[in-house]
């Protein structure tokens, strides 16, 4: 057995905020609504949906709300709006990597520990946060699992057991997240160390 080491990441609140990603949604599709609708007020959806989610409610019933105030088709906007939420690229200038982070990163990789990630949503969704905080300079693409795309989440086994398949020399083997319940289980059944991260402000899961 070789001296190596693997440590797995969660991505949503883990390596970068989710709300970052929340955040600049909004401005997407705040734009992309006031293009289609020139009745609608860019300022003012972004503004509604911003309030939304710093009182933690729903950001999307806030704009059916404001939508249903100016007379305009809920239930056709609200699905061409929500799908368009999904797939867009994340502005850089909101999404992106905290410098503490990239720097833990970089040591790791320096270290030449063995870095994947492991995270739920979908594969274009997943894939647009990854490119726009520029997250394949630290994980090789066949070491990044995303359920879209392998059709297991993290309540399954499947993507740590890929990983140990890989990485079959390692010693030791780390997951990364900040769920307490959903990141923590199948690795700790496998034998793994895991370490949550304290939560982010906004963050869904709130920690122990």
């Amino acid at each position: 057995m070789t001296d190596m080491k693997v440590v797995a990441f969660d991505l949503d609140d883990t390596l970068v905020p989710e709300a970052l990603f929340i955040r600049s949604g909004i401005r997407h599709i705040a734009s992309y609504l006031a293009e289609r609708h020139p009745s609608l007020s860019e300022r003012r959806i972004i503004t509604c949906m911003d309030t939304a989610v710093f009182t933690r409610r729903n950001h999307y019933s806030a704009l059916e709300q404001y939508l249903e105030s100016m007379r305009i088709p809920v239930a056709e906007t609200m699905t061409e709006t929500v799908q368009e939420f999904r797939r867009h690229k994340p502005d850089p200038a909101i999404y992106h990597l905290a410098p503490s982070t990239e720097g833990i990163l970089e040591h790791l990789k320096s270290c030449g520990i063995k870095l994947a990630l492991v995270t739920d949503g979908r594969s274009v969704t997943q894939r647009n946060k990854i490119a726009a905080a520029g997250l394949q300079s630290y994980f090789d693409d066949d070491d990044i699992y995303i359920s879209g795309e392998t059709w297991h989440d993290k309540n399954d086994p499947d993507s740590f057991l890929a990983i140990m398949r890989k990485h079959a020399g390692a010693d030791e083997y780390h997951y990364v997240g900040d769920n307490p319940e959903k990141d923590v289980r199948q690795p700790m059944l496998l034998g793994w160390q895991t370490h949550l991260v304290h939560p982010f402000p906004l963050a869904v899961h709130r920690g122990l």
